[in-house]
């Protein structure tokens, strides 16, 4: 994924033309909030962040509906307190099928003055979603997927917290929720559980230091928040780690049983004009210790293995280059891990030169993905994707560049080998994405080998960089892409 130049003018999101326990995926909040649609049959979404009203204007929200029908969206804001601060009617727009819709903040909520999170209520099952935040000068970006609200649960953990933390936590639920926040390093806690209530739809925004005042920032790790059974969505954003002045965005996860994690791309070491770092976090959620291989697969030569033991409730935290012994020129690969108990894992990388930082989440193996915008017009902006086959047969893939309407920009072809990862500008891939700004990329192994991919938006000059999620069909649910 090569550098390039950022103009400060350039918008990302370019809009086009208007067109008990008690869940969220009940339909609780579509009736609090009178949303126009039915309780079933629908999507529900949460961006889970408490957006100002000044960093509306540069903060772009996009969905994605792979539905075969059209479908209508709307968008309500609602404060930390749980106030409705939505228009009536609120802010509604149609999606055609297989299409997406982009917008800002202050196109959604252009008379918001306070601050809020936003829900999304789509009637079409299966839609993605993400957001993406930035200032005037582009000096930041950074974003994360939506939280689907049928599949978040309340244990969730946030698997990398550094530097000055703002910890995000949202209450989707038509009751009050009891909170249980706990903060970790290498070898376990590092202080004392911090406890709240939330509001009925309301929400904490805090700095992580703030309600771990005792606890020494440099060496947390990772965030674990609980409810008594109640689902929440979270994020952390991370501001002063790696690099001085970017911003990079940490979802919560629920915490699961899986004991493997893939990252389809790692970087290390110096090249034209850049100089790349990539840290590992692995998260032990078993309360023992677990013994851990994390394997560095080089584009070039043979398999790098390390075993750590991970205390109980611990993490790993350390640079490829220090895991591995890399040298300092330029390498690139990918990295399995793999343990004997629950974990959770996830990489930053950063350009020590120009100052760009991203934290993407460990890859799940499927057979079909969304990367859930195209970013590469302008000229400022490009559009980076890596796909892994981790598996031990060969895959035959299929990418499709979409624009916003559902129609297909250009395809491309190819063979992935097992154990193979490329990384490649989408223009590369596809030159007829060249100069796009808006769309998504849909990916799918045809011959039904399971793949990792994950896509990365970043300025010419590399002085920022944003992980952007790779979205996944719900089971049951197909997505036809157009014939070409």
């Amino acid at each position: 994924m090569p550098a390039y130049k950022a103009r400060a003018s350039v918008k990302i999101f370019s809009p086009p033309a208007p067109k008990g326990e008690v869940k969220f995926k009940s339909g609780i909040l579509v009736l609090l909030l009178a949303a126009p649609v039915a309780a079933y049959g629908h999507s529900e979404f949460i961006f889970p962040k408490i957006f100002s009203p000044a960093e509306l204007p540069n903060t772009g929200f996009a969905v994605l509906n792979p539905d075969s029908i059209t479908a209508s969206v709307s968008f309500f804001l609602l404060s930390a307190g749980g106030a409705n601060l939505t228009s009536n009617p609120p802010p509604t727009f149609q999606i055609p099928s297989g299409g997406q819709l982009t917008r800002l903040g202050t196109d959604l909520f252009p008379n918001a003055s306070a601050a809020g999170w936003v829900y999304a209520v789509i009637d079409t099952e299966g839609a993605q979603a993400f957001w993406l935040n930035y200032d005037s000068g582009i000096t930041f970006l950074d974003g994360a997927e939506a939280d689907q609200l049928d599949t978040i649960g309340p244990d969730q953990v946030i698997p990398l917290v550094a530097g000055q933390a703002e910890l995000n936590v949202i209450n989707p639920n038509g009751i009050r929720v009891p909170l249980t926040i706990r903060l970790f390093g290498d070898n376990g806690e590092l202080a004392r559980a911090f406890t709240s209530e939330l509001p009925v739809a309301g929400g904490l925004q805090t700095p992580v230091s703030t309600i771990f005042p005792a606890a020494d920032m440099t060496q947390a790790r990772y965030i674990r928040v609980r409810t008594p059974g109640a689902p929440i969505g979270c994020l952390v954003l991370i501001r002063g780690f790696l690099v001085t002045r970017e911003s990079a965005v940490v979802n919560g996860a629920n915490v699961t049983t899986r004991n493997e994690v893939n990252f389809p791309h790692v970087i290390n070491g110096a090249l034209t004009g850049s100089n790349y770092t990539t840290v590992i976090g692995v998260t032990n959620l078993a309360p023992f210790d677990q013994s851990v291989a994390i394997t560095f697969h080089p584009n070039e030569g043979n398999p790098i293995v390390i075993v750590r033991t991970i205390a109980s409730n611990g993490a790993l935290r350390d640079t490829a280059q220090s895991l591995f012994g890399l040298a300092s020129d330029f390498q690139t690969g990918w990295v399995s891990v793999a343990g004997t108990a629950q974990l959770t894992a996830a990489v930053a990388y950063a350009d020590s030169v120009a100052g760009g930082l991203a934290v993407v989440p460990g890859s799940i193996s499927q057979t079909s993905l969304f990367l859930m915008h195209i970013a590469d017009g302008a000229p400022q902006w490009q559009t980076g994707l890596a796909l892994l086959n981790p598996g031990t047969l060969p895959a035959n893939v299929e990418i499709d560049a979409l624009d916003p309407s559902g129609s297909l920009i250009g395809r491309a072809f190819l063979f992935l080998d097992p154990g193979k990862k490329i990384a490649n500008v989408i223009h590369e891939l596809i030159p007829q994405a060249r100069g796009v700004n808006g769309g998504f990329v849909f990916i799918r192994s045809t011959n039904g080998v399971p793949l990792c991919g994950m896509e990365l938006f970043y300025t010419e000059d590399q002085k920022v960089l944003s992980n952007v999620a790779a979205g996944r069909l719900l089971p049951g649910l197909a997505y036809s892409p157009p014939i070409q």
